[in-house]
């Protein structure tokens, strides 16, 4: 057979194996649709027996779910609940009108506050100015009474020196207390204004929502949505969530995930993903389910080598093995062949870190 024919012949088979999964979507939506379940990204792969990234690589595929999305979501808001009656409307206004008096009243409170501290602060300014005159003032008694010393340095007039003498003490420790005071005063007036300016400025930032696919995958897992997760759905487009929590999912089902909350934060963070051939169960052998299993402790090191920028990032199903079955990592330290990282098994690379 000449190449042309075998690529004839690949492109044939290609093409039938994308008239297949285009069929079995299409199924998979009707029926989706009669049961009145949620069409989202995850349950059509699911139920379509794709992978999420393949209904994305299809723009009439992508488009015909996300029409279909929208207009699930439009018949569901129309079967929401009546508004608020014009009474509770009064109410919440009422709560809202007093509020802002409550601010405004604080806000002015505070303005005077203010005021009256930038006074003292000019205040204390000028006994600034006071303290390094005395301490001029200080430095020519203490030369005049070394000059007094060195002339008239006999018994008959160790008074006079005496009296110069507690005269430069009690100037001494009256400075040490103006300045004490004067810092601490200043110490204050810096800290009621950074309270002052904290309480007034604040600003509450717009929520972005999440999407209801995410949402729904997310309780289906019983993952609780904290803040760094939010922040992370919120940073990242819908499909790299969907495929994050796809390869969570696969985690879970092929392993015994000690930390499932910071799994998926971390499975998001670095964009890992499930094998492609996940979702075809049926030829899935106790040998290849094997190899997809972690070794103890591996999880807990694997995440912090990541965050620590000792290991290169790679997803943790994409990871090759050596000829013992040991996974093997990629170090960030050049090789002798001149790589820019040197991979070996994690055990190796667990030992290399703890002596680092």
């Amino acid at each position: 057979m000449s190449k042309e024919n075998r690529v004839e012949k690949l492109k044939a088979v290609a093409e039938q194996k994308k008239q297949d999964a285009l069929e079995n979507t299409e199924k998979a939506i009707s029926k989706m649709i009669k049961e009145n379940k949620s069409l989202s990204f995850s349950n059509i792969a699911r139920e379509a027996g794709v992978s999420i990234s393949y209904l994305y690589k299809y723009p009439e595929i992508k488009e015909r779910i996300q029409y279909l999305r929208k207009q699930q979501s439009q018949t569901k808001k129309t079967s929401s609940p009546q508004p608020a009656s014009d009474k509770s409307k009064v109410v919440i206004t009422k709560q809202f009108k007093e509020r802002i008096k409550k601010l405004e009243a604080e806000r002015d409170g505070l303005r005077k506050a203010i005021e009256g501290l930038t006074g003292r602060l000019y205040q204390y300014q000028g006994i600034e100015e006071q303290l390094e005159k005395i301490k001029v003032d200080n430095t020519d008694l203490k030369q005049q009474l070394e000059e007094y010393r060195s002339r008239h340095n006999s018994p008959k007039n160790e008074g006079t020196v005496n009296i110069f003498q507690k005269q430069n003490e009690k100037l001494s420790l009256e400075i040490e207390r103006l300045t004490q005071e004067n810092v601490e005063l200043k110490n204050k007036l810096a800290r009621n204004t950074l309270k002052s300016t904290n309480k007034v400025t604040q600003v509450k930032r717009p929520t972005i929502p999440i999407p209801d696919s995410v949402k729904a995958d997310l309780k289906e897992l019983n993952i609780k949505i904290n803040s760094t997760l939010r922040r992370l759905i919120r940073e990242n487009p819908e499909e790299v969530i969907l495929e994050s929590i796809a390869a969570f999912k696969y985690a879970i089902k092929k392993n015994e995930v000690k930390n499932p909350g910071g799994f998926l934060v971390k499975a998001i963070k670095y964009r890992w993903k499930a094998p492609e051939d996940s979702l075809q169960e049926m030829g899935t052998t106790t040998q290849q389910e094997s190899e997809y299993k972690f070794p103890e402790d591996f999880e807990e090191w694997f995440l912090e080598a990541i965050d620590s920028g000792f290991i290169i990032n790679e997803s943790p199903f994409e990871l090759s093995r050596n000829t013992k079955g040991d996974l093997l990592v990629k170090v960030n330290r050049p090789s002798a062949s001149g790589l820019p990282y040197s991979q070996m098994s994690w055990i190796e690379a667990k030992n290399l870190m703890e002596l680092s």
